[in-house]
């Protein structure tokens, strides 16, 4: 085994750690908006952490001099939307990566077409294939960044037309997303996918 002691590293190896060990993660385009005007930024520390309600979490890292914009925004305005990234849109959201200064609209500059949502203040994105208008549940500063765990309750969801069929099942092929790896460039697709039944406890597999 490598091993290593946690205490013994500092902030940039262990995160290395963290992004080469913890993949492909999913990739979050989170819009908001404040009183410089609208924000698009992409996250990679971001999953669903509960349906009941409907829940989605994003982490935002420290920046020099403050909050970057995102989290400024939502001091503002304790709303967003969740974007997943297909491959189709990859390029433009690489363009909202881009350290801004603050009040520049990143959807503009990304040439993505801003959309009204339908319950929260913040626009959405007409290219992202999924998007998950969001109110502000809890935000929580964790570590010595310190870094902003936002959560968010699901308040209304957009899919492209013929992603989702009459059980609500998800067509992930149809979504295209892509994920993220370690460096400063790394991306990967769903390009090979398979199944693996969930076994029952005595045998057999599980239904549904």
């Amino acid at each position: 085994m490598t091993e290593f002691d946690a205490a013994a590293l500092d902030a940039q190896t262990q995160y290395k750690l963290l992004i080469g060990s913890v993949t492909p993660r999913p990739i979050a385009l989170v819009t908001t908006l404040g009183s410089q005007g609208p924000n698009a930024a992409p996250f990679s520390f971001f999953n669903a952490i509960g349906s009941d309600p409907a829940m989605l979490m994003f982490s935002v890292g420290a920046k020099d001099g403050g909050a970057k914009d995102t989290v400024a925004n939502i001091l503002e305005i304790p709303e967003f939307v969740v974007h997943i990234v297909s491959d189709a849109i990859k390029e433009k959201m690489n363009v909202c990566a881009i350290d801004y200064p603050r009040g520049v609209n990143e959807i503009e500059q990304a040439g993505f077409t801003a959309l009204a949502s339908k319950k929260v203040r913040p626009p959405r994105i007409a290219e992202a294939p999924i998007a998950f208008e969001c109110r502000l549940l809890q935000r929580l500063e964790l570590g010595r960044g310190p870094y902003h765990v936002v959560i968010g309750e699901v308040v209304y969801f957009h899919y492209h037309e013929g992603i989702v069929d009459e059980r609500f099942h998800i067509d992930v092929g149809k979504v295209n997303p892509i994920g993220r790896l370690a460096g400063r460039g790394g991306y990967t697709r769903i390009t090979d996918r398979f199944e693996m039944p969930r076994l029952k406890l005595g045998g057999g597999v599980l239904e549904g």
